[in-house]
């Protein structure tokens, strides 16, 4: 990669531009440059995570690792949409006959699952590519061939620029894997309760309504390996748990933004009272080091690629007590 004087000349940050009086024709080819750099870059990204893909160690998890398990995790699927109501996926209809109706909501809500852990996957990759950069960016900067008479301050421009879309890129990946759990809760609700107006409700409180409710009149759910292995990390408090997940979702939505720790040193101009924000951001979200949030991301995503089919499981064995299944 090369940064040209063009390039230069149009910095983003006046303070650093190095400008001249532009004429109208200037303007169209500066206008022509950002656009096709742009067209560029979104054309790109999509092939560029691709290929990196392929060398990430360890890869992203995924929902199937195979063909023959992504196969019969569809199949388990199928069938659990036909127990509750939903289209087969082969509809034989007959000329002249009613079309058939069908209940697709179950589809649907499966359906928002496995394309919030897909774009969960997809930020985790962004994350990790621009770890990459960081990586390079901080050690090798001499690779994208910044010209000799740049001024110093552009090897900064750069850093902090890979270095905030990197924690832009963890933040949305942690808000997504709590979203997907309560996309879960979302599936659980529909089949044990035939609840479809999902909207304070999360994974963890429908988990407990499961417990206290369907548990006493079914208790051999209790017994499914399916069952225990989503209470254990329902009701987990470590790092690799989901409560320990959803506190830190609360953390980045409702209070304080994901960024790299600063070490804490004394103010010399005028002595701060208490700060709440500045002591929540230490002590509660303590974030760790770049290879570490990765780290944690990649077992939490891990997590929710296991468990998935476990939640089909659960729907299946509940099925036939479901106050929505439809017989036939």
């Amino acid at each position: 990669m090369a940064i040209n004087q063009h390039q230069l000349a149009h910095w983003p940050n006046p303070s650093l531009a190095l400008r001249s009086p532009m004429s109208a024709s200037d303007e169209h080819d500066r206008l022509a440059s950002v656009l096709g750099d742009t067209l560029a870059h979104a054309a790109n990204e999509t092939l560029i995570l691709a290929r990196l893909e392929e060398f990430l160690d360890p890869k992203p998890p995924k929902l199937a690792t195979s063909r023959e398990r992504a196969d019969a995790l569809n199949k388990s699927i199928d069938a659990l949409v036909k127990e509750y109501g939903g289209p087969p996926r082969l509809i034989i209809h007959f000329t002249n006959e009613p079309k058939p109706r069908y209940d697709t909501y179950l589809s649907a809500a499966l359906d928002e699952v496995m394309q919030l852990f897909n774009r969960t996957r997809n930020s985790l990759c962004r994350a990790r590519a621009f770890l990459i950069g960081m990586h390079f960016l901080e050690t090798k900067p001499n690779l994208i061939n910044i010209p000799e008479d740049a001024p110093p301050e552009v090897h900064s421009f750069f850093q902090n620029g890979a270095s905030n879309a990197f924690w832009e890129h963890t933040e949305s990946c942690y808000i997504r894997l709590a979203g997907y759990w309560d996309r879960v809760g979302q599936v659980l609700d529909f089949a044990f309760f035939g609840i479809r107006q999902y909207e304070r409700d999360g994974f963890s409180a429908v988990l407990d309504r499961i417990r206290a409710n369907t548990l006493r009149m079914h208790p051999d759910i209790g017994n499914l390996s399916a069952w225990k292995l989503l209470w254990k990390y329902k009701k987990s408090e470590r790092e690799d748990g989901l409560q320990w997940l959803l506190s830190r979702r609360n953390l980045l939505v409702h209070s304080l933004h994901l960024r790299p720790a600063e070490p804490e040193e004394p103010e010399e101009l005028y002595e701060s009272a208490f700060n709440h924000l500045d002591t929540r951001f230490r002590e509660s979200l303590s974030v760790g080091t770049p290879e570490v949030e990765v780290n944690r991301l990649h077992s939490h995503l891990t997590a929710a690629a296991e468990l998935f089919p476990r939640v089909i499981e659960l729907c299946q064995h509940y099925a036939p007590h479901s106050p929505v299944r439809t017989e036939g």
